[in-house]
């Protein structure tokens, strides 16, 4: 079912609303982790999110809609909620992994809404280029959280 320019923007505005909560949230999660090479690659994550949001409100502009200018409100307080829940676990790398992960889920889950939608061919081919990387950033997380549990379990 063909849907008007407004679904589109929506869409697409919903799907920029939750990369400006991951880009909060994994820094905050980067700023909870005390491992280096973790932190690093939480810090990665939260500029690959505040990219895509970046992409995808250009990608708005285009099709003559003012994008969301939403500055990741939500994922400021997920990110004050890692900060502390790592502070209560002694900065706990798995702890702050499976937060991660389930940031990564909630921006998993609305691009799958927004590709659900019969889109523009421009705006559904950038969003299906940024779902695979999102969906490879969920995976890595995932088998970082996983090796992390084996090796706690092995003690």
């Amino acid at each position: 079912m063909p849907g008007t320019l407004e679904d589109y923007a929506a869409a697409v505005n919903h799907v920029i609303s939750i990369c400006r909560d991951a880009e909060q949230g994994f820094r905050g999660a980067a700023n909870a982790a005390k491992e280096s090479e973790l932190k690093d690659m939480l810090e990665q994550y939260s500029v690959l999110h505040g990219g895509f949001a970046a992409e995808l409100q250009e990608a708005v502009k285009a099709m003559g809609f003012d994008s969301t200018s939403a500055a990741g409100a939500a994922g400021v307080l997920y990110a004050g909620w890692i900060q502390l829940k790592a502070a209560l676990d002694g900065h706990d790398s798995h702890s702050i992994l499976v937060e991660a992960e389930r940031c990564e889920d909630w921006c998993v889950s609305r691009y799958q809404e927004a590709l659900a939608i019969n889109l523009p061919v421009g705006i559904r081919s950038l969003l299906e280029v940024q779902y695979k990387r999102v969906q490879a950033a969920h995976e890595q997380l995932r088998s970082r959280r996983d090796v992390l549990a084996k090796n706690a379990a092995r003690l």
